[in-house]
Parts: structure tokens; C-alpha cells; sequence
């Protein structure tokens, strides 16, 4: 099993609400993911903080398979400028937690070096402190 960051924008989807009515979101998939991975989701600014833990329940999902989330896009025509070439990954939603000390700038003090901007695997310290937090 693996850990990944994989990042939520706010400006791009309404995570909160689509989580409200779904336990499962598809995203791109970018790495070398598996099912049974666990993702922990960072939520962009303002917020700037891992807010959610979900596990990959699906690889390789093709686009005519993606769960149609459109209504909670916040980017005019997503749906339609969807890349039928790529494949994705769904996630399971597991837990959300709403505490600071999953911010940015506590992650970085335990040895996040990413800049945040693609997903990304995680292990060590930095791994340990954040399963500690949910």
C-alpha cells in the first residue's frame, strides 16, 4: 500500500457539497496509483490544508465510466473539455477533519518539500504525522 497528496482546488469543485451527496470522487489519474492507496486530500487556498483521507477503490476508470459530478464544477463546460484519452482514478471518501495543524506551513516544518501543484507520494515523518492527525 501507498500514500499520496492529491489536491482539491476550491476554485475548480465543490468538494463539501459533492461529498454530501457521494462517498466516491474521480480525479485524473496521474501516478502509478492502486487500488486499496490511500489519499489524503489538500484543499487549496484560502484553505491550505489537508482536509480529507479517501482510499482508491478503481483504476484506470475511462472517461465514459466518470461519475458525473458536473453540477458541483465551478469551471464552466468541465465536463465537455474532459480529455476522453486519459484514465482516472476513484476515490472513496473515509474521513475529513477540519484541524490547522494539517496547514501548509505545520507540513512543511515535518518535510513536505512539494510545491503543491500535482499528486504526489508520501512516507516517513510527514506521512506518520498526518495518519496521527485522523
Amino acid at each position: 500500500m501507498r500514500y499520496w497528496i492529491f489536491i482539491s482546488s476550491v476554485k475548480r469543485f465543490r468538494m463539501d457539497d459533492w461529498l454530501k451527496v457521494s462517498d466516491c470522487v474521480d480525479f485524473v489519474q496521474r501516478n502509478k496509483v492502486q487500488v486499496g492507496d490511500i489519499v489524503y486530500l489538500y484543499t487549496t487556498a484560502p484553505i491550505k490544508r489537508i482536509e480529507y483521507k479517501m482510499i482508491v477503490e478503481r483504476v484506470n476508470v475511462p472517461c465514459e465510466e466518470m461519475i458525473d459530478d458536473s453540477k458541483y464544477s465551478l469551471v464552466l463546460s468541465e465536463k465537455e473539455q474532459v480529455d476522453k484519452s486519459k484514465m482516472y482514478v476513484r476515490l472513496r471518501f473515509l474521513k475529513k477533519v477540519d484541524t490547522l495543524n494539517l496547514h501548509l506551513d505545520n507540513l512543511r516544518a515535518y518535510g513536505l518539500i512539494s510545491s503543491m501543484q500535482a499528486p504526489f507520494k508520501i512516507d516517513g515523518e510527514l506521512l506518520d504525522f498526518i495518519d496521527s492527525q485522523f
